[in-house]
């Protein structure tokens, strides 16, 4: 028979230490990969602000959101944030926008001719992308909401009386009048 080693004191107390380093290591090597990531996109940013892009646009910066808009079907359209308009949706490229992070959520208005106005919102709290589904007007019925508008009535929504039920009744007769008092001809006093 063999005999077993025993462990000493010792070799229990540093048990803990090899998975402690092999999970030290993964963190180190992480935070490497996230730092050139952000290294990497803040050194090929473009300094405008709202940019009809294409395929050569690089990353936004750290401390701004970039926010891609697109249409479905591909069409030509306006984007409006307000009262600013932001810029035009030309097919196939989308329209690129930079905003600073965090700013506040953006109500944007997309318009194309022969289809509804579409009011969307996008967010800047990271890097996004905005489709918005354009609808022609004759399919505006399969949209989630739809109400189909009503007809104008000309008694102003009063609802009609219901039809007399059984035979006429008679009118009452008309009760007999007085005629009324008269008062006296005030007299003028004597002189």
């Amino acid at each position: 028979m063999k005999k077993r080693k025993r462990r000493t004191k010792n070799h229990r107390q540093h048990s803990w230490l090899a998975p402690m380093a092999l999970a030290g290591i993964a963190l180190l090597s992480l935070a490497v990969w996230a730092t050139s990531r952000t290294t990497q996109a803040s050194s090929t940013v473009k300094p405008d602000a709202a940019v009809d892009g294409g395929p050569d646009l690089a990353l936004a910066k750290p401390d701004t959101v970039r926010i891609l808009i697109q249409t479905s079907p591909p069409r030509r359209a306006t984007v409006r944030w307000g009262r600013k308009r932001l810029g035009v949706i030309r097919p196939p490229r989308p329209l690129f926008v930079e905003r600073p992070r965090d700013s506040g959520p953006m109500d944007l208005v997309i318009k194309a001719s022969g289809y509804l106005t579409v009011r969307t919102r996008a967010y800047t709290f990271s890097d996004s992308r905005v489709i918005v589904k354009l609808t022609p007007p004759e399919e505006k019925s399969k949209l989630f909401g739809y109400r189909e508008e009503p007809v104008p009535s000309i008694d102003g929504g009063v609802p009609p009386a219901p039809p007399p039920q059984g035979p006429p009744m008679p009118l009452p007769a008309p009760a007999p009048t007085a005629p009324a008092p008269t008062a006296p001809a005030p007299t003028a006093p004597a002189q």
